[in-house]
């Protein structure tokens, strides 16, 4: 089963708005796991740009995944992140890949995500942020007109449970990376888990993280009593639902939770 978290309009990265309640959300069985339940793209097409002569081992190209309603482009210069995103409209016909825009492109701003191609469900497409954050990776997903919907951290890959075209229900399975703002390693951490399963509605006692505490203290000797007031990271699994209406954190009830010092 699972337990009912807050609805949300946007989540941002380590952070939930705590909202409305909703009920539990009954779980495909045999919902496939990792990320083999997103859609296959038409065509992938790769189009080498020339080489950079401040970075000779750069491979700067445009990649361009061609779905039925729209094509997703990246413009990759070799560097941390793809030097742009966009999405193009291919309803009538498929746009040519190249590095130049057309007028009906939509770039997905970088105030907005900045990072790579994920993959695509439906009208939902989903970007991975540039590299990683406490063991996770951040994760947004947009719409055809480069609209962001959601963003979140998951550590792993990411089942879609349900997909539909036209912006209606979207439902996933992940492990969240979920980062508190108070510490689950000193004398407060009752309070401080109290108030996570408050935001995430995690129904579960709290998790021994003194043990990854006592590690860190042991590494930074100097910080010791500093690492005690370092913020948790919380790993737990959840559902995560996007509809026209906002989006939705359930977390998964009887699961593995685990927590850490955040890095």
């Amino acid at each position: 089963m699972v337990r009912p978290v807050c609805a949300i309009g946007a989540c941002a990265i380590g952070a939930c708005a705590i909202g409305a309640c909703i009920f539990g959300w009954a779980i495909a069985a045999n919902a496939a796991a990792g990320d083999a339940s997103f859609d296959t793209p038409l065509k992938v097409v790769h189009v080498a740009l020339p080489p950079d002569k401040d970075n000779p081992d750069a491979r700067p190209e445009v990649r361009c995944s061609y779905y039925a309603r729209y094509m997703v482009k990246e413009i990759d210069l070799g560097e941390i992140g793809a030097y742009q995103l966009s999405i193009v409209p291919a309803a009538h016909r498929p746009p040519a890949c190249r590095k130049a825009n057309g007028p009906d492109e939509k770039i997905v701003s970088a105030d907005d995500w900045t990072g790579y191609f994920k993959a695509a469900a439906g009208d939902y497409i989903f970007f991975d942020a540039e590299d990683g954050w406490n063991g996770g990776l951040g994760f947004a997903v947009f719409t055809p007109g480069a609209r962001k919907l959601f963003d979140d951290v998951a550590k792993g890959g990411i089942a879609v449970i349900q997909a539909a075209g036209q912006y209606r229900d979207l439902a996933m399975r992940y492990r969240r990376v979920y980062g508190a703002k108070c510490s689950l390693g000193g004398a407060k951490a009752a309070a401080c888990w109290k108030t996570i399963a408050q935001q995430t509605g995690i129904d579960a006692p709290m998790p021994d993280c003194r043990a990854l505490y006592a590690q860190e203290q042991k590494r930074t000797p100097k910080l010791a009593q500093q690492v005690l007031t370092d913020p948790a990271v919380v790993e737990y699994d959840v559902v995560a639902t996007l509809s026209p209406s906002g989006s939705r954190i359930t977390a998964v009830a009887g699961h593995d939770i685990r927590c850490a010092p955040q890095e």
